[in-house]
């Protein structure tokens, strides 16, 4: 008989209480700061999102981290999300919370690059559901999920603390980095091989600006305190 794999949404022993506390604070968090952003009108301004990460992130170690260590953190949060329960009882197994959180950024994806253009928003999207359907088809231990999340996590703040010398961008905006750190990448990528190097070029310029800005308001604040 086929084996059962190990879910998460019925509280079962397999998977660790902090790992299902963890997944449940993290999609409200995540569909809250969607919509809160959208009310600021700024959701889908793929520019203003991009300068915003892209100003927590300037220096070239903690950036090559980066790009290592977000898809791993995308792709073991999608790992874990396979392991739940469907999102219906008597729904099909495939159909659990993995497959909400990748449609979200699948189809976010589709529309933030697409303002760039057609072939990267099609391409960032496509790149989310073929993770999808990784963690669907070639299942892991969650321990192994688990374990290469944290250590995705850790390894990012020490670029922070270490080679950044700033706080991650999560510490402002958490939803918004968590849904632009994957599409960071796959731009930050893309442009090191030479495609839109001047609308790059136009973003960095922006992006030191806004983090000289927000330094200033930094020490601003610590005088008037």
């Amino acid at each position: 008989p086929e084996e059962a794999r190990p879910t998460m949404i019925g509280f079962e022993e397999e998977v660790p209480q902090a790992l299902k506390i963890y997944m449940a604070i993290l999609m409200p968090l995540l569909i809250v700061g969607m919509i809160q952003s959208a009310v600021r009108g700024e959701l889908f301004n793929f520019k203003q999102q991009v300068k915003f990460y892209m100003s927590y992130h300037m220096e070239p170690v903690n950036v090559l981290i980066h790009v290592i260590f977000v898809p791993t953190l995308l792709y073991t949060a999608l790992g874990v999300l396979a392991a739940t329960s469907p999102i219906m009882p008597g729904f099909p197994a495939f159909l659990d919370y993995s497959l909400l959180f990748g449609a979200i950024y699948a189809g976010y994806y589709f529309v933030m690059g697409s303002k760039v253009s057609v072939s990267f928003g099609i391409g960032a999207s496509l790149l989310v559901i073929a993770a999808l359907v990784c963690v669907q088809s070639f299942p892991v231990s969650i321990n192994t999920y688990a374990l290469v999340h944290v250590v995705s996590w850790l390894v990012q703040f020490y670029g922070h603390g270490v080679h950044e010398g700033r706080a991650p961008a999560l510490l402002t905006n958490l939803s918004q980095a968590l849904l632009m750190a994957p599409l960071f990448v796959l731009f930050e990528t893309l442009t090191f091989f030479g495609w839109k190097k001047s609308l790059h070029e136009e973003l960095k310029n922006g992006a030191i600006k806004m983090k000289q800005e927000a330094v200033q308001k930094g020490k601003q604040s610590k005088k008037d305190s």
